[in-house]
């Protein structure tokens, strides 16, 4: 099966969950891509990895139009049945890869992604459609899941998160995000890390995780060395993962 399908078919099942779900609807970084969108008052906005329209709707009082692409037809449907609710009709709603953008070159005045990138198998390729699609003054903005530098962390969690959803490819750490993003011919700008609190029952739940590795993640995670325990600040019931947002322009 090939990884495009892998995730399709992994979202069709689990997209409800991410309408409602905390870390998603929430979040500090949301007032980032706020912020930005209204200081820049976009023609045109592209949301990759849209899902259920957290980003989408956070920016779309300030765009003429936002493009809200996801690979995901049942997220699309939420989003779309969402932004018709809340009267959004500059969302227009676009089914298609990151690597394949269905919008003109040097187009868009702002770039957003959150909390999609780590399901990318092709990340350069993401990025170069990114590049693509800016105009020569346009900004990425970007939110996602860090990896860690240190192996022994590192192996940990890339076990945790593509236990709990086999569509996830990596976490990528700091210094591996700034090398791609400069291999696309992008600069960063501002960066920020920040931490989010993944409450293990709502996490698994959310991707549907089936018991049988519910149970070996809970086993990581209570039989995990003193290393990996200060890094996840791992709890009886959660544990902590650290989350980069960034910004950057074409260089």
């Amino acid at each position: 099966m090939a990884h495009e399908t892998l995730v399709t078919r992994q979202f069709e099942s689990a997209a409800e969950g991410y309408r409602e779900s905390p870390v998603h609807a929430q979040g500090a970084d949301l007032a980032v891509f706020r912020a930005r969108a209204e200081e820049r008052t976009p023609r045109a906005a592209l949301d990759v990895g849209a899902g259920t329209g957290h980003v989408a709707f956070t920016i779309a009082p300030f765009c003429q139009v936002v493009h809200a692409v996801d690979a995901s037809p049942a997220m699309l449907a939420i989003l779309t049945a969402e932004a018709t609710a809340r009267g959004l009709t500059q969302v227009q709603v676009h089914e298609a890869q990151a690597a394949a953008l269905p919008v003109p070159d040097a187009s868009m005045d702002l770039v957003t992604c959150r909390y999609n990138a780590h399901h990318w198998h092709r990340l350069d390729a993401g990025l170069a459609e990114i590049a693509r699609v800016l105009r020569p003054d346009g900004l990425f903005v970007l939110t996602d899941a860090l990896g860690s530098a240190t192996a022994l962390v590192d192996t940990h969690l890339q076990a945790l998160e593509l236990l709990r959803d086999p569509s996830h490819v990596r976490d990528h750490d700091q210094a591996q995000w700034i090398a791609a993003l400069a291999r696309a011919g992008l600069s960063v700008t501002r960066s920020e890390t920040t931490r989010v609190r993944l409450d293990l029952d709502s996490w698994l739940a959310r991707a549907h995780t089936p018991p049988e590795r519910a149970l070996v993640i809970r086993a990581l995670l209570a039989d995990a060395p003193e290393e990996v325990r200060a890094a996840l600040t791992i709890e009886v019931d959660a544990f902590w993962l650290d989350v980069l947002t960034c910004e950057a322009r074409k260089a």
